[in-house]
């Protein structure tokens, strides 16, 4: 890793996300130089938290001297107006995903970052789970075969009802989607780069199961239920099933949802090959399982801390390298934000039309 005494940086946004960001940012050694959120109030919060000493809701704080790189940690719509200003003054960016919510916006910036002299990143950080990269040589390996099937799984419980109304319900700030750009994002990055394939055609459904809710005192709550409040309709998926086909052939499936009792945040995978199987959960996250069909399945582990945590600081380890070690992969570009928003984009116009194939 380069001398992290020469870099400092700045923080968007001082939500949920901004705390991990600042808590590997720590980890890693770099310096946290600035936060600015639209709320003087929360970026004071933050700022004392984090002992941070410039902090308010003045962009301006990112474009100084000491600022080396930028966090994006706002909602989706923000992001195009503030990566490209910051990319302009040459300011590297790590943006948390989606990139855009607009296909020509993010062809922009990928294009952009490309002829610029900056680093670029997203926030996709599976991929840095320890066992990722030995998912990633048992697929790709000569003993696995070529890839036939891919299948999975991200389940989570954080919007069952009654749950908190906020900006991941309205379209304007965070898209048309929910299940999909928030979570199924990160499945979509996994299984691109343990298999090396890119998902080429989708076919998507959406759930969206309680379209009308009432809001009181900012809890979400089923409309005909007993609470009273302001009626809201909310538009995004719950849940969505998508089938896909990979590069090279393999056909695969996915289910996402983020009404699922008792999985506060389960991302799975399986990969069948001509020889192999293999899978790895967010559960059992220091194993990987394989069978090559005798009955047996074998399971290997390693003892490294490898929760939400760890893959968070590997990813930024990774950005703040200008030789990454080895042992961790390369920080996700914004070529790579760019096909996720494609992916995303293709699987909602598919939902749209009861889930005819859309290539991607």
């Amino acid at each position: 890793m380069q001398n992290n005494m020469n870099q400092g940086a700045a923080i968007l946004g001082a939500g949920f996300i901004s705390h991990s960001h600042a808590e590997a940012l720590r980890y890693c050694g770099i310096r946290i130089c600035a936060v600015v959120d639209s709320s003087e109030k929360s970026a004071a919060a933050f700022a004392e938290k984090w002992g941070i000493e410039k902090y308010g809701t003045s962009e301006d704080l990112l474009f100084s001297k000491e600022i080396t790189s930028v966090h994006i940690c706002t909602p989706p719509h923000t992001h195009y107006r503030i990566v490209r200003k910051l990319l302009k003054a040459g300011k590297n960016v790590l943006c948390e995903k989606p990139l855009c919510l607009d296909l020509k916006e993010a062809a922009d910036l990928e294009n952009l970052s490309a002829s610029l002299n900056v680093k670029c990143g997203i926030n996709l950080n599976v991929r840095f789970h320890q066992m990722s990269d030995r998912m990633k040589n048992l697929v790709q390996g000569s003993n696995f075969g070529f890839i036939r099937l891919v299948h999975g799984q991200y389940l989570q419980q954080f919007h069952l009802l009654p749950c908190p109304y906020g900006w991941r319900y309205i379209p304007e700030i965070a898209g048309p989607m929910r299940a999909v750009t928030e979570i199924g994002t990160h499945w979509f990055d996994i299984i691109q780069y343990v298999t090396g394939e890119k998902i080429t055609d989708v076919s998507a459904l959406f759930g969206n199961f309680q379209p009308e809710r009432i809001v009181r005192d900012g809890i979400m709550y089923p409309a005909g239920s007993s609470e009273e409040g302001n009626a809201v309709t909310v538009t995004s998926e719950d849940a969505a099933l998508i089938m896909f086909r990979l590069g090279n052939g393999a056909i695969g499936s996915v289910v996402l949802s983020e009404v699922s009792h008792g999985y506060s945040n389960y991302l799975a995978y399986e990969i069948t090959g001509d020889r192999m199987t293999a899978g790895w959960n967010s559960q059992e996250n220091n194993s990987v399982y394989f069978s090559t069909g005798d009955g047996q399945k074998t399971v290997e582990s390693d003892g490294f801390g490898n929760g939400f945590n760890d893959s968070f600081r590997r990813l930024i380890q990774s950005f703040y390298s200008e030789t990454p070690e080895d042992s961790l992969p390369a920080c996700p570009s914004f070529r790579e934000g760019a096909e996720i928003v494609r992916i995303c984009s293709a699987v909602r116009e598919s939902a749209a039309e009861e889930g005819r194939w859309v290539h991607v």
